[in-house]
């Protein structure tokens, strides 16, 4: 079976009217179900493929498997013709499975076990290091491959920062990997960062890029020839965030420092700009406790819901990562003036199962609906059975224009081309925002 079949089989392809809000309240109509449910929107992805592209023509998006590992996102994503930025050795294998040309797979992984690292030399993946001690095993277990120097650029303002486990010092320490790459013989072809994921502050991009051109220029001197530079990840993905507020400050230092004549091909590692905002979880209220004041009986205090998701399923980034969540109360007549401190807790028996705390909000029955939205990253992927709670159940949607549009991209040998020519990305590629609206 070829991918786009794959992908037909896994979506609902509903008409191009078919609002998210026409679908969350399809859900909603059903009532309660045992398990949380994972709305996702294959048409939010696309969107975000063509404003990448549009904004960032040089650089080409190596999705970020671990941000979301669905099915019919990745599928859609080969269908796109994107690069893979893979973590393990199961990523790299799932994508060469998948058909994809081993080039446009970064095994960027800086600490591997000896077995993924023989596994990269027998399908002959790029790779990537930050210390001696994984050139020394790069030397003995795959010693002709191509690899980057990844080097720590951190971002004070990131959801989590990766600094503090991967990258080497970009001074001293970067002079000395080279030199010792060039010791031992490993083809070192370019650089890579990471600023953190989730990142808020744009312009460190642009003194990314400056500083690595810093460690190119000192490669060359001891005689490297780069031909290829990562910029990592860190892209918003949460709808109203788009790509633009880092274009400027990258395409700015790829012109001043990687002009287009030196010919460098150029890769970043989208994971959350792509699919943050194509999913959407709809969970019940599944229990509810209320705390009444001490002198006075009839003033309620603080009010705690129990529903079947938490921080051992969706909200693991929401306990762990800083996210911030937006609740939408999905519930017709309920006073949103009068609110009441407020603790959303999952469903296991975890007393630490709490993923959002003091937060003010109208109150709830058992079987009213919560919305959240932007959970298509680091969210699914977190689950796991504890307690045997059911993992979310992902349904998929698109539109019979999206649709359309990747069986044009499945035949064509330019698919960027064709989606930036489509009259209605060019027109509309943002994604729907949700508000409740009483019928």
């Amino acid at each position: 079976m070829n991918i786009l079949s794959a992908l037909k089989n896994r979506v609902e392809i509903v008409d191009n009217s078919v609002t998210s809000r026409d679908l969350v309240n399809r859900f909603v109509a059903q009532g309660p179900q045992e398990e949380p449910l994972h709305l996702t929107e294959v048409d939010s992805l696309v969107k975000r493929h063509y404003e990448w592209s549009l904004h960032l023509p040089r650089v080409e998006p190596f999705y970020a498997i671990k941000s979301n590992d669905e099915a019919s996102l990745v599928e859609a994503t080969v269908l796109l013709g994107c690069g893979y930025d893979c973590a393990s050795m199961a990523e790299v294998r799932r994508m060469l499975e998948l058909g994809v040309d081993r080039r446009r797979i970064i095994f960027a992984q800086p600490q591997k076990t000896i077995v993924s690292l023989q596994y990269a030399r027998e399908k002959r993946i790029l790779t990537v290091f930050d210390s001696a001690c994984e050139l020394k095993k790069i030397h003995q277990y795959y010693p002709e491959a191509e690899v980057l120097i990844r080097y720590r650029f951190d971002s004070r303002n990131s959801v989590t920062n990766l600094g503090v486990k991967f990258g080497c010092e970009t001074e001293k320490e970067s002079k000395q990997l080279l030199n010792l790459a060039k010791e031992l013989g490993i083809n070192v072809i370019g650089w890579c960062f990471n600023v953190g994921s989730g990142c808020r502050d744009a312009s460190i991009f642009y003194d990314a890029i400056k500083k690595g051109r810093e460690i190119h220029d000192y490669a060359t001197t001891i005689g490297f020839k780069f031909t290829m530079i990562d910029l990592g990840g860190g892209f918003l993905g949460d709808k109203g965030n788009g790509i633009s507020q880092y274009a400027d400050y990258i395409n700015r230092a790829l012109d001043e420092c990687y002009p287009k004549e030196e010919n460098v091909s150029i890769i970043a590692e989208p994971g959350r700009f792509y699919c943050a905002a194509a999913v959407t979880t709809i969970i019940p209220v599944h229990g509810k406790r209320v705390l009444f004041n001490d002198n006075d009986p009839l003033k309620i205090e603080h009010i705690s819901y129990y529903f079947n998701d938490g921080m051992y399923g969706t909200f693991y980034s929401a306990k762990y990562r800083n996210q911030k969540l937006h609740p939408i109360i999905w519930k017709s007549g309920v006073d949103l003036e009068l609110t009441y401190r407020t603790t959303l807790f999952g469903p296991t028996c975890d007393g630490n199962d709490a993923f959002a705390k003091d937060l003010d909000l109208p109150q709830l029955e058992v079987s009213d609906f919560v919305i959240f939205e932007n959970q298509g990253a680091y969210a699914r992927v977190h689950s796991c059975r504890f307690n045997g709670f059911c993992l979310p159940k992902v349904t998929n949607f698109i539109r019979k224009r999206t649709w359309e549009l990747l069986e044009t991209l499945s035949k064509s040998p330019n698919p960027t081309q064709v989606l930036l020519n489509n009259e209605y990305l060019q027109k509309n590629y943002n994604i729907e925002k949700l508000t409740f609206e009483a019928n």
